[in-house]
């Protein structure tokens, strides 16, 4: 294999990496917009387990 192969094959990866990336984050970005947003003040209304001493036997 030639260098110029080599840095050929460096930037395809480079670049295939990069379009991986922001699919991925705008599926996830899309799904984080559809969620419920009482999923996320559910657990920060639950009092903490530590503060309750519920970790005690």
């Amino acid at each position: 294999m030639a260098i110029s192969d080599i840095v050929m094959w460096t930037f395809v990866f480079i670049i295939a990496t990069g379009f991986v990336t922001v699919i991925s984050t705008a599926v996830l970005l899309k799904r984080a917009k559809r969620a419920p947003k009482d999923a996320e003040q559910s657990h920060s209304d639950d009092d903490d387990d530590w503060k309750k001493g519920d970790w005690k036997d």
